[in-house]
């Protein structure tokens, strides 16, 4: 439950504190007076929409910080446990918001992730605001509220597990569909490119080598006229080596005078056998440096080809036999297609057949659930004061096993309808055409009602759910509240002096100006003053004894029917 709610720098509110029961909280108040500002203000904290013009002008934040108390549901203890979160009797979440659009929300002193807290909430607030009764002229709304009523959500895991599968197996086909689509074209350019990159038959490095071979065969003439005056210079007479092997033999004819000369006719000897070796070399590369017209053209030709590939599948030879790699790769793919696309059909008709039996289950559990629901109420809208009104909930027929893949969604096959009656002799028709604001509110009322005894959720709020309703209808509906506070906390936002005389705690919510700017108050009330409220919201003066009188006279009549409920 919530115990505190703190507010501080939020539209009208300077910095306020409220203090609620556990059972029926009713705010009242005039006009205008910032009631709905408190609801904004809950709903901000339980991670609603940011919106920085709710932040009180001359402020730079706002602020709001909630208390709940034990006993919590027990998704909620699992998210807290899942999130590291300590907590023992209360729970303290507060949010803030910066006018530079930055906001901080935490749990318990520690930093929470608001899309998370999202989920946490759904355990702990249920917000009924003045406008929910127009998602009644939603169709999809219809389905959620009796998805709501149904407690056992196993068959809707399973069924979105397999859907979820379906739509894999879906992607996987279309894939396989849009790559055999155009296959024996596809097959046919692959086939043409691996051959002529196979039958190139490419070595890697053999581009550059082939290059190297141009440039020496293109200048045939330099090279050779090189290496003949090479060899010319070393060999004409007197040549080196002659030379050599002269110096090499006065040396040793004085050999015998100086030993020291023994060293230096070993490396004349050394540098002479070494020319003699490089000049053989030189010989035999001039010997076989020629030019032959038809080997320049194979390694011409050669090149071009390689270019040609390479312009065609990559820059380089290694991209090259990549690409072929790659091209192989696709052709054996698109070859097994067919066989994979055949396997990829059948798993999807057994996909399908297991779809369709979890929606065809939901379908029924849904049919069961609603028949519940109509009866409930239209007991409850009896209770209403509606004695004439009927509802009822029509579904659609289901598609058969062969075409219902086109009616298929995430949350089955079935597409439902309210219908709804509010008076004798009249025809049921789609509820959202017909219904009136002060219907709409009491069936909303109705739907809260029921809902309380299947949800986990510890409070309700509703923002004004009296609209358009008075007399003995707003008595009716006091009644409903105090009935759901049996089990649930309430905080509810009235005028109605029937309600505000049902409530186990009266809080005051004023508006007043104070050094030149507006200031919203809130009070808890206590019997002298409740009865005062429930005057003034009679539309008596707040001290006037016949006024007053009424009041507790219907202060008496609210507490005799409480006493009737079992908490």
């Amino acid at each position: 439950m919530l115990k505190t709610l703190e507010i501080q720098n939020v539209a009208l509110i300077d910095n306020i504190s409220l203090d609620f029961c556990d059972k029926l909280n009713v705010l009242s108040g005039e006009t205008g007076a910032g009631k709905s500002i408190i609801v904004d203000s809950l709903n901000f904290v339980i991670g609603g929409k940011l919106n920085k013009s709710l932040i009180r002008q001359g402020c730079d934040f706002m602020k709001v910080v909630a208390c709940f108390s034990v006993p919590f549901p027990q998704e909620v203890v699992e998210i807290l446990k899942d999130f590291d979160i300590d907590f023992d009797d209360e729970i303290l979440v507060s949010r803030k918001l910066s006018i530079d659009g930055k906001s901080d929300l935490r749990v318990n002193g520690k930093l929470f992730p608001t899309t998370n807290f999202k989920k946490l909430c759904v355990y702990l607030v249920d917000i009924h605001s003045q406008h929910e009764h127009q998602k009644l002229a939603k169709e999809k709304f219809h389905l959620e509220i009796i998805d709501s009523f149904i407690k056992d959500k196993t068959i809707f895991v399973d069924y979105f597990k397999a859907y979820e599968q379906l739509r894999s197996i879906n992607l996987e086909i279309n894939k396989l569909n849009g790559s055999t689509q155009n296959q024996e074209r596809m097959l046919d350019l692959l086939d043409y490119q691996i051959k002529e990159i196979e039958l190139a038959n490419l070595r890697i490095g053999e581009d550059e080598e082939l290059e190297q071979k141009k440039i020496v065969m293109q200048n045939y003439e330099k090279i050779y006229d090189g290496l003949n005056n090479a060899f010319n210079e070393i060999e004409n007479s007197p040549s080196v080596v002659d030379s050599l092997k002269h110096a090499s033999n006065y040396l040793s004819s004085i050999q015998k005078y100086d030993e020291q000369l023994s060293s230096l006719i070993e490396r004349l000897d050394s540098i002479k056998y070494e020319i003699m070796d490089i000049s053989s070399s030189i010989k035999d590369k001039r010997d076989d440096c020629n030019f032959n017209e038809y080997d320049y053209e194979e390694i011409d030709n050669r090149l071009d080809k390689i270019k040609q590939l390479k312009k065609k599948y990559g820059p380089t030879l290694e991209d090259v036999l990549k690409f072929l790699d790659n091209s192989k790769n696709e052709y054996s793919q698109i070859l097994n297609s067919k066989d994979l696309l055949i396997h990829k059909l059948k798993e999807k008709e057994n996909a399908l057949s297991n779809v369709y039996d979890l929606a065809v289950k939901i379908s029924e559990v849904r049919k069961t659930t609603a028949k519940v629901l109509e009866s409930k109420i239209n007991n409850e809208l009896v209770d209403l004061g509606m004695k004439n009104a009927r509802f009822k909930v029509l579904f659609n027929n289901l598609p058969s096993i062969n075409n219902f893949e086109d009616f298929l969604n995430s949350t089955g096959i079935d597409e439902v309808k309210f219908l709804f009656s509010a008076n004798l002799g009249q025809d049921l028709k789609p509820l959202s055409e017909i219904i009136s604001g002060g219907e709409a509110s009491r069936f909303m009322l109705a739907l809260k009602t029921i809902l309380a005894d299947v949800d986990n959720v510890s409070l309700m709020v509703f923002d004004e759910i009296d609209t358009d309703i008075s007399g003995q209808m707003g008595y009716k509906v006091a009644c409903k509240l105090a009935q759901i506070s049996k089990t649930h906390q309430v905080i509810s936002i009235s005028h109605l002096p029937q309600i505000c005389a049902m409530a186990d705690n009266n809080i005051m919510v004023k508006k007043f100006a104070k050094d030149g700017n507006t200031i919203v108050s809130v009070t808890s009330l206590d019997n002298v003053n409740a009865l005062k409220e429930i005057s003034r919201l009679s539309g008596g003066e707040e001290s006037s004894e016949n006024s007053l009188k009424h009041a507790r006279e219907l202060k008496e009549k609210c507490d005799n029917f409480k006493k009737t409920l079992k908490y």
